[in-house]
């Protein structure tokens, strides 16, 4: 895939710009070096040539010889008309100037207050030192190029393997189980990194198999006593004189075994990781809502608080248990009021795997029971396509947030009812579902656990 790609075409991009860079630093600095260093030596060579040329010339003229340098040499009071105007202002030294498209070198002497000054036409010797420097530039660009081309072979020679174990690592799940990928690599760094991901990921690869067969074996041996459960529990309901509640409470079991065969299907379902939900029977969110506040509404109120369904749409009406599937016994539930209901079809809503709903919402009521000290309200919203959790309770420290959803997180009130394993496997039921669990609280202000049951692909 593209995307899978894009950090290979980084490094080598980076490591491509570090050779361009460091080619270029270092073959500029040695250019700019040797450049300084030949002009500033040819440019003392040639003020040790004048000077000495200027010493000879006076030393002619002043024996009375012809020196034959009527536009070179000239002498006289400094700054006087015995030199050129453009000549005039130029102190004692040497110097190079610029004129008429010709390039001299100018050395001024004063000895006893006569200047003596000779010049020499360097136009060709400059010319020829110009394009020196033009050659020194193009050997640069040149150095530039071959670095280029030798860092883009050498780039792709480090990085062919690399990219060739990303490749084999993406596709790592398809290959048998304990595959090792470290044998295809010399023993180099890419060796190292190879043997490292090998020994990662076959120990994650055990882990889940583990789990796994744990899963499954706990899913076999526990069907058979279900089964007697429910057996049992229908032999029973064929007696007679059987009081009120004790059909009530048969029923209960009834409805409990069923419960914990699906919970099984799921468990199962999340241990393949790759098998879908279509087996499952399926309800609408408002119906599953309705069943769970009724099966906890009795806990609820033994601890004081207040357990309430309500539409997500706010359009509420007071209803009794008697739709709640798996509970005939009114009394037992005691949720006359506890249930806040808008009338509508089932038929109009959209359906979801029942097991699932029941997992998440019952796994976030007794959250919200367990952990909201102080809270007076506990409310369960359901809608067309999302159900929340909310209490008034003290809400969550920001910095526990994060680690809410992780296993074995048990916030301030570990225990043996208290696992710390009912929002991670809310987190992992969503996750497998495509669904979308995010958690609002501030200190004081309680919590809002809210699950969005739209495919995150669609609702994206």
């Amino acid at each position: 895939m593209p995307g899978e790609r894009r950090p290979a075409r980084a490094l080598a991009r980076h490591l491509f710009l570090t050779y361009l860079l460091l080619t270029l630093v270092a073959t500029g600095a040695i250019a700019l070096l040797s450049l300084w260093t030949v002009g500033t030596l040819e440019t003392h060579l040639q003020r040790i040539d004048m000077g000495m040329a200027v010493e000879r010339v006076r030393t002619e003229y002043l024996a009375g010889e012809d020196v034959g340098r009527q536009d070179r040499f000239f002498h006289g009071e400094p700054g006087g008309i015995a030199f050129p105007e453009w000549l005039r202002h130029l102190p004692p030294g040497f110097h190079k100037i610029e004129r008429g498209g010709r390039v001299w070198h100018v050395m001024a002497s004063d000895q006893d207050g006569v200047r003596y000054m000779l010049l020499r036409d360097y136009t060709d010797y400059e010319q020829g030192l110009r394009r020196s420097h033009w050659l020194t530039v193009g050997a640069v660009a040149a150095s530039l190029l071959l670095a280029f081309l030798l860092g883009t072979l050498a780039t792709r020679r480090v990085l062919r393997p690399l990219a060739r174990l990303a490749t084999q690592m993406s596709g790592r799940a398809g290959l048998p189980p304990r595959t090792r990928l470290a044998p295809d690599y010399p023993r180099d760094e890419v060796g190292q990194l190879a043997a490292a991901f090998d020994d990662t990921y076959n120990q994650l690869e055990q882990a889940l198999e583990r789990e796994q067969l744990f899963t499954a074996d706990v899913s076999h041996e526990l069907r058979t006593p279900l089964m007697v459960v429910s057996s049992s529990s229908e032999v029973l309901l064929e007696g007679v004189n059987l009081e009120t509640g004790q059909i009530a409470q048969l029923r209960r079991i009834q409805a409990a075994a069923h419960d914990m065969r699906q919970h099984l299907d799921a468990y199962l379902m999340l241990a393949r990781g790759r098998a879908d939900a279509s087996g499952f029977p399926r309800a609408t969110v408002l119906t599953v809502a309705r069943e769970q506040v009724a099966q906890w509404h009795a806990r609820a109120r033994r601890l004081d608080v207040a357990l309430y369904c309500e539409d997500i749409d706010g359009v509420e009406g007071v209803g009794g248990i008697e739709g709640i599937e798996g509970v005939k016994d009114a009394e037992a539930l005691d949720a006359a009021g506890a249930v806040a209901l808008a009338p509508r079809q089932a038929s109009a809503l959209p359906a979801y795997p029942a097991p699932l709903l029941r997992i998440v919402l019952s796994n976030l009521i007794r959250n919200a029971l367990q952990h909201a000290t102080g809270a007076r309200r506990v409310t369960v919203r359901a809608g067309r396509d999302s159900m929340e959790v909310r209490d008034d309770g003290a809400g969550i420290p920001a910095d526990k947030q994060e680690s809410a959803f992780a296993p074995f997180f048990q916030g301030h009130k570990g225990g043996a009812e208290n696992l710390g394993l009912g929002l991670s496997l809310v987190q992992r039921i969503c996750h497998h579902q495509h669904w979308r669990v995010t958690l609002h609280s501030m200190p004081g202000q309680g919590s809002r656990f809210h699950v969005d049951l739209r495919r995150q692909s669609d609702a994206d």
